[in-house]
Formats: C-alpha cells, sequence, structure tokens
C-alpha cells in the first residue's frame, strides 16, 4: 500500500466534514477574507430556476479591484466523491473551486482542469493545496449576496455544522466541551442535553463511591466485622460501631458467639435425650 493510500485510510477514520470546515475557517482567517459555511445560492422560498444548491464553504475576497469568491465542497468518503452528479453546477457561482478531501481522497487527475483540490491532514489537521483551480470570470451571484445579508448576517449561528442535529451528534461524540452547549443550541434540546450530563457525572461519581464502599466492605468482612446479612437491616451499622469503639477483639467475640450456640445446641440435644428416656423408662 502506498504511502498516499495509507494517508487516505487513516484519515477517513477519523476526519468529518465538520473538521475540515473548521480548517477552512482558520485557512480564511485574515481580515481580507469572509468565510461562511452552508452558504445558500438563494432563498429557501424562493429558489433560483435552475434550484437551489449549498456550498459547504464559501469565501468571498473583499476587493473591488481583485474580488474572489472561492467555493469549497467537502467529501469525507469515496463514494460521496463518485456519487455527485450536481457538483458543477457550483461552477457559476464562485471564481474559483474547489474539492477538499481527506489526504489521498481524490487524485488531482481526477478532476477537470478548472477545478481544484485541497487535502486536509487529519493527524495535523493542516491544509494544503494540491492544485490550484483556475480563476474564472462569473457574474456577480446576486443571490448568495441576499442569501448572506437576509440570512447570515448577525444571526446566532452554531459555526461549521449544517443544522443543530449534526452538532449534538458531534458534542455526544464529546468534541465539544459539555458545559457550553446550552449557550451554543439555546434550545429545550440544548437543555435537555445538559441535564443528562449532568446526571450522568451524578452517576459515575456515585459508581466510584460504590467501587470504593465494596472495598470497604470486603476488608470488613475479612476481618468479621460484618456479616452476611448486612444488607437487610441496619443492625450492621451498630455491630460496625461497636467494633470501631471497643477495644475487645472481634475474634473473641465470634468465638464466644459459637461457644454459646453450641452450648445451647448440648442443652437442646440434653433435653431431648431426657425426654426420650423417660418415656422408655416409663
Amino acid at each position: 500500500m502506498s504511502k498516499t493510500k495509507m494517508d487516505w485510510c487513516d484519515s477517513t477514520r477519523k476526519v468529518t466534514s465538520a473538521e475540515i470546515k473548521e480548517a477552512l475557517a482558520l485557512w480564511h482567517s485574515n481580515p481580507r477574507d469572509y468565510f461562511i459555511t452552508e452558504c445558500k445560492t438563494g432563498s429557501t422560498y424562493f429558489p433560483p430556476p435552475q434550484g437551489l444548491l449549498k456550498f459547504d464553504g464559501l469565501a468571498i475576497t473583499k476587493s473591488y479591484t481583485k474580488p474572489c469568491i472561492a467555493g469549497y465542497e467537502i467529501k469525507v468518503s469515496r463514494g460521496d466523491f463518485l456519487q455527485d452528479p450536481k457538483w458543477h453546477l457550483y461552477l457559476q457561482y464562485c471564481n474559483e473551486f474547489y474539492f477538499v478531501v481527506p489526504t489521498g481522497l481524490v487524485k488531482k487527475e481526477e478532476l477537470p482542469a478548472e477545478v481544484g483540490l485541497i487535502y486536509y491532514n487529519a493527524e495535523k489537521q493542516t491544509l494544503k493545496k494540491v492544485k490550484k483551480a483556475l480563476y474564472r470570470d462569473i457574474e456577480e451571484p446576486i443571490g448568495i449576496y441576499k442569501y448572506i445579508v437576509f440570512s447570515r448576517l448577525g444571526q446566532d449561528r452554531i459555526p461549521f455544522y449544517e443544522d443543530r442535529a449534526e452538532y449534538a451528534r458531534d458534542y455526544l461524540r464529546d468534541k465539544k466541551g459539555k458545559r457550553s452547549i446550552g449557550d451554543v443550541l439555546g434550545s429545550k434540546m440544548a437543555k435537555e442535553l445538559q441535564e443528562s450530563y449532568q446526571k450522568l457525572d451524578e452517576l459515575e461519581q456515585s459508581r466510584e463511591e460504590l467501587e470504593n464502599w465494596k472495598k470497604v466492605k470486603n476488608l470488613l468482612r475479612k476481618y468479621n466485622i460484618m456479616g452476611w446479612g448486612w444488607h437487610r437491616n441496619d443492625k450492621w451499622l451498630e455491630e460496625l460501631e461497636k467494633a470501631i469503639t471497643s477495644s475487645y477483639p472481634k475474634g473473641l467475640e465470634n468465638v464466644r458467639d459459637e461457644l454459646q450456640c453450641l452450648v445451647e445446641q448440648l442443652d437442646r440435644m440434653k433435653e431431648k435425650y431426657n425426654t426420650t428416656a423417660g418415656g422408655y423408662n416409663g
């Protein structure tokens, strides 16, 4: 297996679309770029004639003289790449178009000349441009501009996620800090998830306490301080307190109890024998 193929196999076990979106956001973190994820090409209620599309990522260079709109399509599986028949429709909305994939998932020879390719290194969480997209002149995408102004500016959204459900799934896989989910989701679901995690934390603490208690219980039984019937009533508490506060060895206490039982047993045997003997003599 080649190194490139191995890199891809290692990456596909780890990479999610959200990870790559975060890396793209960092890539475009300079003040000259405006970057958003899940960017639609128009209104959901009034879609363009050719249909509504959605970029996984879109970067707009803030320049009147050298404007550039870069569109990104993220693929994290080979099948997803091969079964996408509509990616070419994105070209009309952006000056440059890139596929962003885990390292080695797609080869640059598989793409048309105008399409670029970026590899995501899952181990280093970095991006590498392996094929630059050709710059193409396009008509200004007014529908995208309207969508950004009307639907995305100033809106409290979850970055890098398509919807709240995707964020919640990632959260449950412990990708995000447990304590911040209420602030991010701001919904009934967030509150329920937060409460569930609090209960899980409490159960985890209880489990640890139970394990420690089992160790203490075994130690008490080892020195005959507690009997096997301790869980049936609260008498064991009295026995434990007596054993702790008394200087009288518990082992001797047990011997005395056993001797007492033997004495009582002998008395019963003697009484039974006298009864039987008396009946015989009579």
